[in-house]
């Protein structure tokens, strides 16, 4: 970036382990970025750390002096409990606008931003939580106007949000990741999943979850039992075995949640994007693929535009 262009704003995705930061013009283009590995944990545990240090750390070099101060959009970890200011739940049914409106802004010692912290969602009946991801789905709102039908964003804590109307109406989170590696490194099947992959193990795997749900438990153990009674050659691997049966039973719980016309969106193109994918393909269902760096940008640029008009 020029040192004699100031950004019109800056956007902040603070997660637990990381945050990135963009500084954009009033136009959306990215004119600079920078990253830390100082999310909220980092932060929390370290007394001489603070949130707006870590953010003024990143960002001095890009603001002006003897100004008006910059606006700095913040999502995720920094509106948690732990993080640099609560910034409360919204409920479900919720539009972006609302989440907008509920931003909360921290004190600061440095004049030459203003904060604005973003809510999480949550729900009530179906009791969930989400921090960070709402953004990201209020960009995919943004770009899919007239969508309707189920987001994914997998990870240790995989998100599926229901999108209709503009809002997102109900979410789902498995704890698929976190499952998979807790058994992989520390049960009993840690012996039995090693480096092997097969594509065919993994989408009989998912088929069978989706077949006898019940039998989940009983799966798990066959992992370990398949290498103690069959030939070595026989056996497939156990990490696509394992893999199959978690994301599968997760995959088929929302498969049959689905209406009809009602599409799915996979956020992300790496590697567990890919099984997803996969699994969802055992299933005659293709995922439209969507980017998730473009889509928290997106949602971040939408609350700016709706801060904006407020601040008017």
């Amino acid at each position: 970036m020029d040192n004699n262009t100031a950004p019109t704003w800056i956007a902040v995705d603070w997660g637990t382990s990381n945050l990135r930061v963009w500084a954009m013009d009033d136009s959306a283009n990215i004119l600079a970025t920078q990253s830390s590995p100082l999310g909220m944990n980092a932060i929390a545990s370290d007394e001489n750390l603070s949130f707006e240090g870590v953010l003024i750390g990143l960002i001095d070099d890009w603001l002006p002096t003897g100004e008006l101060p910059v606006p700095v959009v913040i999502c995720g970890m920094a509106g948690a409990k732990q993080g640099w200011l609560e910034a409360p739940y919204c409920s479900v049914p919720v539009a972006p606008d609302a989440l907008a409106f509920g931003a909360v802004r921290p004190d600061l010692s440095d004049r030459r931003i203003s904060v604005s912290i973003l809510p999480g969602v949550k729900q009530m009946g179906d009791a969930d939580v989400m921090r960070g991801e709402e953004t990201q789905l209020v960009g995919f709102m943004a770009q899919h106007t007239d969508y309707t039908g189920w987001v994914c964003l997998p990870g240790t804590h995989s998100k599926w949000a229901r999108i209709d109307a503009g809002q997102i109406t109900g979410f789902r989170t498995y704890m698929s990741g976190e499952v998979f590696a807790l058994l992989s490194h520390h049960s009993i099947l840690r012996h039995s999943v090693g480096d092997g992959w097969d594509d065919a193990a993994f989408a009989d795997a998912v088929r069978a979850a989706n077949a006898r749900p019940s039998g989940f438990l009983h799966t798990l153990f066959t992992v370990r039992a398949a290498g103690l009674v069959r030939n070595d050659a026989l056996v497939p691997p156990g990490a696509a075995v394992l893999s199959g049966t978690v994301i599968g039973a997760e995959i088929a719980d929302v498969v049959g949640m689905l209406k009809p016309g009602e599409e799915i969106a996979l956020v992300g193109d790496g590697k567990l994007a890919g099984l997803y994918r996969a699994a969802l393909a055992v299933h005659g269902v293709e995922a439209k693929t969507v980017d998730g760096a473009a889509i928290t940008l997106a949602g971040l640029t939408q609350a700016f535009g709706v801060l904006s008009r407020i601040a008017e």
